[in-house]
């Protein structure tokens, strides 16, 4: 044998020998991962969604649920193993069935979506035709419903399919591109809670891709159900009082001694059903989305106006800058340097007390009170009443508002603080701002003396009854001011309601105290009312704010009323005796001052 053949004896040798000892690389080492790309090659995952949880309201009417629809896909392979004019019969009988042409525009292997939210009857048709129509595959998924559409959206939210950003942050604890997480409200707040354990299917198929057989199956595990502190026919009777103006606006009815959230409501509102049903999608456009029908109106932010006027006086107060009964004339105007700021009452209030100045919402009081106060005392009262930083209520979009001092215009605007500025913040305006829930707070503070964390979820249950997560009331702290103090606060506010500027909400048979609020700003001013009761034994506050209501006496008090008479009638235990009105008071907004003058009340 040749020196050449010796060599291409050897370098065949070497190849037999790489070959053989990859062969058993491949057999010995690599068998199982190959064995587990085989299986997936021959199997189709099928996931099955899991319902969302039940919310109920706080008496266990359902709120929200989750309910099947059906949906139609074809396996393209599987007709690709048909002859021309028998996949052309199939689509022919599935869109006469579906009420619509069907074609199929790809040649993909995995399964083609036809059509989703397919009535229960044409779903049953589909199936007793099962046998002609080879290829075609009916399946349920759950779909979201609230029960009573719009009514508490702001409150409830709504879902959709997570999106790119949402996935970033929240792959880690099990979510997958495809999930529908909850965008809004409770939906978004307790999404992990609410949504249950998807499960699925695994289905044997063969070389053309055509299922043979179901190899795993899980079913699905619903979420837990979730109760709330929400009252569903006190929450209808609130949406229907703020609607009634046609405003944008927002109301709030809380337990005074919880922090429970017994009603939230913001106008305008929407359907959180548009979100699941494809089917409604052309409503879109009829939303007036210029009006924000999004914004959850309860947690923005706005100036308070003359609701701020309790947080003033109990600084002034507290820090020994005035008397309840000290006297301050108010001849319809307040002078600080130069300046004339007016007082609502353009003929003047004559000589009031503080108290009384309360009562009247005499802005001329406030002035001055603002002014002794300062602003840095006046901001440490007002963040001890929860002003200026979020509830913690279990909602997203909570504005935190602001409660301005020195350091924060120094700091914001590069600008002293003048006693312009002082006078200002004692009525509620300039660069204060807060939320209608803080303000509700606010008041629910005065009638009990404690502050409470908002909250809406009482209880979470699983299937079996374990309690998974059940609220306790918790106090975030008390009111800064002395008991005597207090007491005259409650009483002023109650005179508020029973012969002064809120009278329009002294309803018969539950006696409340509360305030009026005007907040200007640009435009038309903003309308305030926020009230407790019954006055003697404190139940709820009610805050009604209406944007661009002008007079916090008109619109928001109105709102206030309807509220406390639909309480009074379904809730209420004990009936009140009505008491005598001791000053006359038109509703429409004039009224003769026992201080002499009239004009337009705030």
């Amino acid at each position: 044998m040749s020196t050449r053949q010796k060599r291409l004896v050897v370098v065949i040798g070497l190849i037999f020998a790489f070959l053989f000892l990859r062969l058993m690389f491949l057999q010995m080492v690599e068998r199982a991962s190959y064995d587990r790309l085989a299986a997936q090659n021959a199997a189709k995952n099928i996931p099955d969604p899991a319902p969302r949880g039940i919310v109920y309201d706080r008496y266990g009417k359902v709120l929200l649920e989750s309910r099947p629809v059906f949906s139609v896909r074809v396996f393209p392979n599987v007709l690709k193993t048909l002859s021309p004019e028998a996949r052309e019969k199939i689509l022919r009988v599935l869109g006469g069935l579906l009420g619509e042409e069907v074609k199929l525009k790809t040649t993909a292997s995995e399964p083609i979506f036809i059509k989703d939210n397919v009535p229960l009857e044409t779903a049953l048709r589909i199936e007793e035709k099962k046998s002609e129509l080879v290829g075609v595959v009916v399946s349920s998924h759950p779909l979201r419903y609230a029960v009573h559409g719009s009514l508490a959206a702001h409150l409830l939210g709504y879902v959709g399919e997570i999106e790119a950003a949402e996935l970033e942050k929240m792959r880690q604890v099990g979510y997958q591109l495809g999930d529908i997480v909850g965008k809004e409200g409770v939906e978004k707040n307790y999404d992990e809670q609410l949504r249950g354990s998807p499960g699925g299917s695994k289905i044997e198929v063969d070389v053309h891709g055509v299922p043979t057989r179901i190899v795993a199956s899980l079913a699905p595990v619903p979420g837990p159900e979730m109760h709330l502190t929400l009252d569903l026919e006190l929450q209808k009777a609130v949406e229907a009082a703020l609607s009634s103006g046609y405003k944008p606006g927002a109301a709030v009815v809380l337990n005074v001694r919880t922090g429970e959230i017994l009603a939230l409501a913001s106008y305008p509102d929407y359907d959180p059903n548009l979100f699941t049903n494809p089917n409604k999608n052309w409503q879109w456009k009829e939303l007036g989305m210029s009006a924000h029908p999004f914004l959850n109106r309860a947690l923005a932010i706005y100036p308070p106006g003359s609701i701020f006027k309790v947080v003033t006086l109990c600084a002034a107060l507290g820090e020994g800058k005035t008397r309840p009964d000290e006297v301050i004339n108010c001849p319809g105007y307040y002078m600080v340097n130069k300046r004339r700021a007016a007082c609502w009452l353009g003929s003047g209030h004559g000589s009031i007390t503080v108290m009384e100045g309360l009562v009247w919402s005499c802005d001329a009081v406030f002035y001055e009170l603002g002014r002794r106060v300062g602003p840095d005392r006046l901001a440490e009262y007002a963040r001890k009443f929860g002003l200026g930083a979020r509830t913690g209520v279990d909602l997203p979009q909570e504005k935190k508002g602001t409660v301005p001092d020195t350091a924060w215009k120094k700091e914001r605007l590069q600008e002293p603080w003048y006693e312009g500025d002082s006078i200002n913040y004692g009525i509620g305006q300039g660069f204060v701002q807060v939320t209608p829930l803080q303000m509700a707070l606010v008041y629910a503070g005065i009638a009990t003396g404690k502050i409470y964390k908002p909250y809406v979820v009482s209880e979470i249950k699983d299937k079996s009854g374990k309690v998974l997560y059940k609220a306790v009331p918790k106090m975030q702290g008390e009111v800064p001011a002395a008991p005597q103090n207090l007491v005259l606060l409650r009483q002023a506010l109650r005179e508020v309601v029973r012969r002064a500027t809120g009278v329009a909400a002294n309803v018969k048979g539950i006696p409340a105290a509360g305030k009026t609020g005007t907040a200007e700003n640009p435009g038309a001013a903003h309308a305030w009312f926020i009230c407790f009761a019954p006055y003697d034994d404190p139940e709820i506050v009610i805050a009604a704010f209406v944007e661009h209501g002008e007079h916090g006496d008109r619109a928001s008090a109105y709102i206030a009323r309807d509220i406390l008479k639909w309480y009074k009638e379904h809730r209420l235990n004990k009936v009140y005796p009505e008491e005598p009105a001791e000053a006359q008071y038109i509703l429409h907004g004039s009224y003769k001052s026992p201080y002499g003058g009239s004009g337009n009340s705030r």
